[in-house]
């Protein structure tokens, strides 16, 4: 027995500063409490001395509900149902989720702050991409329906959101995943959305930095950019096969339409890993912009349509500067000098030389430059013509 009201104060307590009363009625074969306000169809199982509720604020189908109770009916009577979130699958014809989150007493978001908090099981419909099963309520409540993943769990109308857990696995500091900027290791992983990883986050990592991505199976992609690739290992977790890593070597803007399917709980298609994609103009860039308050500290990654946008949008002012590094690490590099009217410095670093070949220069004739290093991996300098030398002294410091 669980500690807490009278099992016949139960159905009253169900009622107890609700916005509406909730009626009895039979779905399937059960007998339920159901009531209907503005915000949705909230629907009570007594269950002996506990309360099984779950909401729909948007989609609601008796179809589901039938399956919900269905789904749970064999352990929602288990004595020490624990912290942990334990799924079971659903199967119903035109509908997106397809496994039933079971939170045990004590770890509901509903009974959070109610008399029956002791008493009061909640069941959520999720996907498989979206849930592990066994996971600790502490990470599935704010992880995937707090700030994280931010489902609408009480929509019975959405569509899935894989979920990613991601790691740092290099000993870099700070940035990317990191708890705060002089973090040097990940304790634990980050709860994102996969789609977001894949399409934003991997495209545009840092020079050394090195990522692990799981999916809810325990699918493990070992990952690092190198330039317009990304590059590493895909691990499966495949039940009566040695896991044997994958070589991964894709575009960097590829991630999501090779390992979507897998993040959205399908089997991977290695032949994913071979298919052929344009290739991507790019360059590294680094902006200094004393209007936009950007220092960068080292390069990143840019599309030629980015790097040009900057070119535009880099304010005339005396010490804003831009630094672009091609594939082969060829450098061009422009900044703003003069008080009055400034003007435009291009120029490339020789460090073998210590010094620098440049000229002031138009926009148009920076942007050919940017151009023709992210097209054909070339420092043009010397089609401007008319260069000067600066050599450089002991004391001075390169962009």
């Amino acid at each position: 027995m669980v500690d807490g009201p009278p099992l016949a104060d139960l159905a009253e307590l169900i009622q107890k500063d609700r916005l509406e009363p909730a009626e009895p009625a039979r779905i399937g074969k059960y007998d339920v409490l159901i009531e209907h306000n503005f915000v949705g169809v909230f629907v009570y199982q007594i269950r002996g001395d506990r309360v099984l509720m779950f909401h729909a604020g948007k989609g609601y189908r008796e179809d589901v509900a039938v399956a919900l109770l269905d789904a749970v009916d064999d352990i929602a009577d288990t004595d020490d149902l624990g912290s942990i979130v334990r799924l079971r699958p659903i199967d119903v014809p035109g509908f997106a989720l397809d496994r039933a989150a079971l939170l045990g007493p004590g770890h509901t978001g509903f009974f959070k702050d109610s008399p029956l908090k002791e008493r009061g099981l909640q069941v959520i419909p999720v996907h498989r991409s979206e849930a592990i099963d066994g996971e600790e309520y502490e990470a599935f409540w704010p992880g995937i329906i707090g700030k994280n993943l931010a489902l609408r769990h009480h929509h019975w109308d959405r569509e899935p959101t894989p979920r990613a857990d991601v790691r740092r696995l290099d000993g870099g500091m700070g940035g990317l995943y990191r708890k705060n900027s002089r973090s040097r290791r990940s304790s634990k992983p980050a709860l994102a959305k996969a789609r977001s990883v894949l399409e934003r986050d991997l495209p545009g990592m840092p020079n050394g930095v090195r990522v692990s991505v799981k999916d809810m199976r325990g699918h493990d992609l070992h990952l690092n950019r190198e330039f317009d690739r990304l590059r590493g290992t895909l691990t499966l977790q495949v039940q009566g096969k040695p896991a044997e890593p994958l070589k991964v070597d894709i575009p960097r803007h590829s991630a999501w339409a090779v390992f979507g399917p897998l993040f959205r709980g399908e089997d991977f298609d290695p032949d994913a890993l071979n298919a052929q994609w344009p290739p991507e103009h790019m360059l590294m860039m680094r902006v200094g912009d004393k209007e936009r308050r950007r220092y960068d500290s080292d390069e990143r990654p840019a599309s030629l349509e980015e790097c040009l946008r900057w070119l535009d949008a880099l304010a005339p002012t005396d010490g804003n500067y831009l630094v672009f590094v091609g594939r082969s690490e060829g450098v061009v590099q422009m900044r703003w000098e003069g008080p009055d009217k400034p003007k435009l410095w291009l120029e490339t670093p020789e460090p073998a030389h210590r010094h620098s070949r440049g000229r002031y220069v138009t926009t148009d004739e920076a942007a050919t430059m940017i151009r023709t290093l992210a097209r054909e991996n070339r420092v043009a300098v010397d089609d401007l013509g008319d260069l000067e030398t600066t050599p450089w002294n002991a004391d001075s410091e390169e962009e």
